[in-house]
């Protein structure tokens, strides 16, 4: 099986990981699970729902396999990531809003790392400044707080007593890298100004409590009021556009890197492939249906005919497409050894085996989705053309899952393609096709007689009457009282309910509720059941 979640993430144990590496790392992997991914988004107490999904499901799946678990993030991590991504979101937000007001008199700076040595002698410090701002009004050091709260009032109280430590430390650095390169620094020249953001996006909101906070010579602004609070400055002072410049240069040239590193920080490694092979161990977790036994992908390939395939043939076919899915443009390779494994062949002809993938390996080389499709040395190899790959990649609500074992157990050709079909429609409980259309789906040739074709459906129905309740089809009569289409209807059902293997209690049950099976055929659908799912 394919363990690429056992290193989905890395941890400083194992490597330098900075901040922004975690911000960076968790963004990108929630862009895979949700394009639509924006910063009010990353700004939410839910802001990441994709790497959630996937440590839930992993310790789900833990537990059900205890001998070889999967690693996963503690709460701490998860945190960790939580807040820093809350915090970046802020950033980004007021860093958008200040690059609206920039021109040649108006520099922003984002994420600003200078010297600061505390009052220390020894030792190497830095003070970090969320943004800031040199306009011709001064130097505005922007601290962005992101609060989790409603109604119409924010108490900016609740900051202290670190808010005060803050601004005053801001303040500092500045000027002690201007005064530095011997630049003269009055009183009016640095200034504060707090902005709080909702993390439900709201902007609707006042302040009170903030009189302590302007006694400090700072302002407390909200996202949407901060351009003006800018624009029209406080306790200004006046700078040409040499000074800004000048000033600009000063800062561009004392900043740091910041290379912040916190104990629980984490690299995410995730990609599409991560997010479509979850949504298999889901479907373990929920049905208790082993990963390799899940075949998923979308539904148009249902529509592939089977013709010169024979049972085994279709049951190996779609262990393949099992594997290929989620693998993007990656070759698959499986041995013949695999490839009897997992189809549960217990032929000892070997010879007789390795002809049957080659014959496999020549039918999938025609049809339309692969590229190649060899079986040499015992070994077979399969890649697919760029453009069928979301036929196998990137879940969507088109895709359909059952499984194998359920699969391999039924005999038939026709029941084995039927299976898929009910599966893909289970929740609308019927199937419609025109019956030449049906005759070309099951590879049946011309040559033969729509009686025959009826007489292979009803041994299909005993079959798959054990798996789809009321079981049964209409046949529609054209002139000449030719066949000219069919419906099959059954009870509606969850498709991934076939997911799960039942006691034989109730797929004997469905057989015997079957009110269009005879008594005999109710007979004959048990003991096909008891043959090929009892023995």
């Amino acid at each position: 099986m394919n363990r690429i979640f056992d290193h989905w993430f890395t941890t400083t144990n194992e490597e330098q990981i900075d901040n922004d590496t975690v911000i960076e790392s968790a963004r990108k992997s929630e862009l895979i699970y949700n394009p639509s991914y924006t910063y009010p988004v990353q700004l939410s107490t839910t802001n990441m729902p994709g790497i959630n999904w996937i440590n839930n499901i992993l310790n789900s799946y833990n537990q059900l396999e205890l001998s070889d678990p999967y690693p996963i993030l503690s709460q701490d991590q998860l945190n960790n990531a939580n807040n820093l991504l809350t915090g970046d979101a802020g950033e980004q937000l007021v860093d958008q809003a200040l690059k609206k007001l920039v021109n040649q008199t108006t520099i922003v700076f984002h994420d600003v790392l200078l010297p600061y040595q505390y009052g220390q002698r020894n030792g190497d410090f830095d003070n970090q400044i969320d943004n800031l701002v040199v306009t011709s009004t001064g130097i505005y050091c922007i601290e962005v707080k992101v609060r989790n709260f409603t109604g119409n009032y924010f108490n900016v109280k609740k900051l202290s007593p670190a808010i005060y430590q803050q601004i005053t430390f801001h303040k500092e650095a500045v000027k002690q890298a201007l005064q530095s390169a011997g630049y003269s620094v009055p009183n009016n020249l640095v200034k504060n100004i707090v902005v709080v953001i909702a993390r439900d996006s709201h902007e609707n909101f006042d302040f009170n409590g903030q009189t302590s906070l302007e006694h400090k010579g700072a302002r407390v602004s909200t996202l949407g009021e901060l351009t003006i609070t800018v624009s029209e400055g406080f306790n200004q002072c006046y700078l040409r556009a040499e000074q800004i410049q000048d000033i600009t240069r000063i800062i561009q040239k004392s900043r740091l890197p910041n290379k912040r590193v916190y104990l629980d920080n984490v690299r995410f490694k995730l990609t599409q492939q991560h997010f479509d092979k979850l949504v298999q161990m889901e479907q373990t977790v929920s049905w208790h249906l082993p990963v390799e036994q899940n075949i998923c992908y979308a539904k148009e390939l249902n529509d592939l005919p089977m013709t010169g395939l024979n049972a085994t043939q279709q049951n190996l076919f779609w262990i393949i497409v099992g594997r290929l899915y989620g693998q993007g443009r990656q070759r698959i390779s499986l041995t013949a050894n695999e490839l009897k494994e997992s189809a549960g062949y217990r032929g000892k002809d070997h010879k007789k085996f390795d002809v049957l993938i080659g014959n496999l390996a020549a039918v999938m080389q025609e049809m339309p989705v692969f590229r190649q499709a060899k079986f040499e040395s015992g070994n077979l190899s399969v890649t697919l053309n760029d453009r069928d790959l979301p036929l196998f990649n990137q879940y969507t609500p088109d895709f359909i899952s059952w499984n194998n074992w359920l699969f391999s157990k039924i005999k038939s050709n026709n029941a084995k393609t039927l299976f898929r079909k009910f599966v893909e429609l289970a929740n609308q409980g019927a199937y419609q096709a025109s019956f030449p259309d049906l005759r070309s789906l099951l590879g049946i040739q011309p040559c033969y007689r729509n009686t025959y074709v009826v007489r292979k459906l009803d041994e299909a129905v005993l079959q798959l009457a054990p798996f789809f309740r009321d079981l049964k089809y209409e046949l529609k009569r054209g002139r000449n009282n030719e066949i000219v289409a069919i419906t099959f209807t059954f009870d509606k059902i969850n498709p991934q309910e076939l997911l799960a293997v039942y006691s034989a209690d109730k797929y004997l049950d469905n057989i015997s509720a079957n009110l269009a099976l005879s008594e005999p055929d109710k007979q004959r659908a048990r003991a096909l059941f008891e043959k090929e799912f009892l023995s």
